[in-house]
C-alpha cells in the first residue's frame, strides 16, 4: 500500500490582490487544515532554531582573542587593552591581575548598560545628545592620532632650531605665580572695555562688581612653556603689577604676576620635548587647515543670536578690552 505523500513545506500564497476573506475560497477544509498544520510546524521549527542559537550563544566558550562572554556577547583582549591604554600603570605590577581588574570593570559596565537599555534610557533625548557628543569627540581624537602617526619626523637640525627659537619652553622656562580672577565670558563682550583702565587687581575686582559680573579670585600658576614666545614677550613687556586679560574658551582670565621660579629643561631632555612639540604643531596646523576648508564648504545657518560674536559684528577679544597679552594661554591653576 503506497504511503500518502507528505505535505510540502512551501505553500504558495494566494494573490495579494484578492480580498483577505476570499483568498482560500474554493479550497476544501482538508486543504485548509493541511495549510494550518504546515504553518504551525514552521513556527515550531523556527522557535526551536532560535532557542538553539540562543543556547549556543550562552554556551560560547571564551578562547583565543575572547577574554569573556557575557550573555552571549564577547569581550575581547583588544577591549581590555583599550581599557588600560589611558592608565599610568606602575612598573612591577602583576600584568594578569591588572587585566583581570579591567575585565571585571568592563563586565560590570556592560551589565549596567544592558539594565539601562531595558529601562529605556537609550531612547531618551539626553542619551541621544550625549551619544552624539561622545561619538564626535572620539572620531576627532582618533583622527588626530592617525594624523600624528602619519606625520613626518623632523631631522636633528630642525629640532635644534626649535629649541633655540623657544627659550621660554627650554633654557628660560619659568613658572609664574599669579593672583588670578576668572569669570564666564559675558554675552556682550564689549563690556570688557571697562577693564582697559584697570591698572591693579583691586580695580579689576571693583569694575566687575560695578558691572554685576560674578568672579572667582585666588592664587594660581602659569608655565611659560604653555604660552609661546610671542605671548610670553607680550606679558613680560607689561609694567610690574599690571594685570593682563585673556578671553578664551568661554572664560575670561585676569591675572597679575606675583612671583617667578626658574625651571629650565636640561639640554638632554630638550630634544625629545622639541620633537613632540614640532610634531604636535604640524598636526595642529594640518587639522586647522582641514577645519577651515570644511567651514568654507559647509552650509551653516545660525538662528538669530547664536552666531559667534565675530560674525555678529561685536568685535574680537582684542578689541573687547583685552590687554596686549590678550591671546595668552589661560594660566593653569594649582
Amino acid at each position: 500500500m503506497r504511503a500518502p505523500p507528505r505535505p510540502s513545506w512551501r505553500v504558495s500564497p494566494p494573490p495579494s490582490s484578492a480580498p483577505r476573506h476570499l483568498r482560500f475560497a474554493g479550497c476544501s477544509s482538508a486543504t485548509a487544515d493541511v495549510t494550518n498544520r504546515d504553518q504551525n510546524m514552521k513556527k515550531a521549527l523556527l522557535a526551536a532554531v532560535l532557542a538553539t542559537t540562543a543556547l549556543a550563544a550562552c554556551d560560547r566558550e571564551p578562547t583565543g582573542q575572547v577574554a569573556a562572554v557575557v550573555n552571549g556577547e564577547e569581550i575581547t583582549l583588544q577591549e581590555i587593552n583599550a581599557e588600560l591604554s589611558g592608565l599610568n600603570i606602575p612598573a612591577g605590577v602583576d600584568e594578569k591581575q591588572v587585566q583581570q581588574t579591567a575585565l571585571e570593570r568592563i563586565i560590570e559596565r556592560r551589565l549596567l548598560a544592558n539594565i539601562a537599555r531595558e529601562e529605556g534610557v537609550e531612547q531618551s533625548p539626553e542619551y541621544l545628545i550625549r551619544k552624539r557628543q561622545l561619538e564626535d569627540a572620539l572620531l576627532v581624537q582618533l583622527y588626530r592620532q592617525r594624523q600624528e602617526r602619519a606625520a613626518s619626523v623632523p631631522d636633528q637640525r630642525a629640532i635644534d632650531a626649535y629649541v633655540q627659537a623657544n627659550p621660554g619652553i627650554f633654557a628660560e622656562r619659568t613658572i609664574y605665580t599669579l593672583d588670578r580672577i576668572q569669570f564666564p565670558l559675558p554675552a556682550d563682550i564689549t563690556s570688557l572695555r571697562a577693564l582697559e583702565s584697570a591698572s591693579s587687581m583691586a580695580e579689576v575686582a571693583a569694575t566687575l562688581n560695578r558691572l554685576g559680573i560674578q568672579f572667582n579670585r585666588g592664587p594660581a600658576q602659569m608655565d611659560s612653556a604653555r604660552l609661546g614666545e610671542e605671548r610670553l614677550a607680550q606679558i613680560r613687556r607689561l609694567p610690574a603689577g599690571e594685570p593682563f586679560i585673556t578671553p578664551e574658551g568661554g572664560m575670561v582670565t585676569v591675572a597679575v604676576i606675583t612671583g617667578t621660579t626658574s625651571q629650565p629643561i636640561p639640554p638632554e631632555a630638550a630634544r625629545p620635548v622639541a620633537l613632540e612639540a614640532i610634531r604636535s604643531e604640524n598636526v595642529n596646523r594640518a587639522l586647522q587647515t582641514r577645519l577651515e576648508e570644511a567651514r568654507r564648504t559647509a552650509q551653516i545657518t545660525y538662528q538669530e543670536g547664536f552666531a559667534p560674536p565675530a560674525r555678529q559684528g561685536a568685535g574680537n577679544a582684542r578689541t573687547a578690552g583685552a590687554s596686549p597679552a590678550a591671546q595668552a594661554t589661560p594660566p593653569a591653576a594649582n
